[in-house]
């Protein structure tokens, strides 16, 4: 399910304005004094990490020479959209809700997970795992992560569903999170998932061996419908979760399945290993 996520409009916004900036012929220090901006203001809108007000926008035009009333009518409709709020920013305590827009606005999806996607998790799985990572969370906070955790879960049904490719470590099938019933639940939803025409779920083996994914860690690939809007990596486990580097993420994906069992030994794997518990 895509929707029109104020952060990708935010996204959009910041790199339009850097080329507008560029086209000027000015870098981004000598565009912040000439506006009496400190320089991390401008570096901010232009990395989409910040919605900038419409004043803001109109100086920017005006000293990047934009005149034309129909360029500077689509910028201010994009401002508009960049500062509404998406519905996770209703809650308090979410430390990801950046990447939670970028989500809700993706068309397809590749992740690389040593344990259940989120997308995949059931409420109990969530919570186990919640509390496990993050031992200090209030009851309140808590429920707060569990109840956007499912409603992001939306995006894999509707219409236009997310198509969410995933491949996943053996070790997410067999890491016991809050048990052996929590678990049964888990991998029951896991088969329930994989027979979807969106969702395309495969398992790398132990007995594969190291993979291309055993340094690498877990990641994400995010997708969108507008062509505008180039592909998103997310690494949690990054400095930077938004390394610009799509192409070498997508390679490594694609490795990753070439490790992987098919999706009908998958669904053979699951049930296996649910049997054991």
């Amino acid at each position: 399910m895509t929707t029109a996520s104020p952060v990708v409009r935010r996204r959009r916004l910041g790199l339009e304005l850097r080329r507008l900036r560029e086209a000027a012929d000015l870098k981004g220090g000598e565009a912040s004094r000439a506006l009496s901006w400190s320089p991390s203001k401008l570096s901010r809108i232009e990395a989409g990490r910040t919605a900038p007000v419409p004043s803001d926008v109109t100086r920017l035009l005006d000293l990047y020479g934009v005149h034309d009333p129909e360029q500077r009518d689509k910028l201010a409709k994009l401002t508009r959209e960049a500062r509404k709020k998406g519905w996770w920013q209703l809650y308090s305590d979410i430390p990801y809700s950046t990447y939670i827009g970028l989500e809700a606005a993706a068309e397809s999806m590749l992740t690389f997970e040593t344990v259940i996607p989120g997308l995949f998790q059931t409420s109990r799985y969530a919570e186990e795992i919640n509390r496990a990572t993050d031992p200090g969370l209030s009851e309140e906070a808590l429920e707060t992560r569990l109840d956007v955790r499912m409603q992001r879960q939306d995006v894999l049904d509707g219409p236009s569903p997310l198509m969410m490719r995933a491949v996943l470590d053996e070790s997410a099938l067999r890491r016991r999170v809050g048990g052996a019933e929590v678990m049964r639940e888990q991998l029951d939803r896991l088969l329930e998932l994989s027979s979807l025409p969106n969702v395309l779920l495969q398992v790398i083996p132990f007995s594969a061996g190291a993979h291309p994914g055993t340094l690498a860690g877990p990641f994400i690939v995010l997708r969108f419908p507008d062509m505008e809007d180039s592909d998103v990596v997310y690494v949690e486990a990054n400095n930077d979760p938004y390394p610009d580097e799509a192409q070498r993420y997508t390679l490594l994906f694609d490795n990753l399945r070439g490790s992987a069992v098919s999706v009908t030994q998958t669904q053979a794997m699951i049930r296996s290993v649910k049997k054991e518990l």
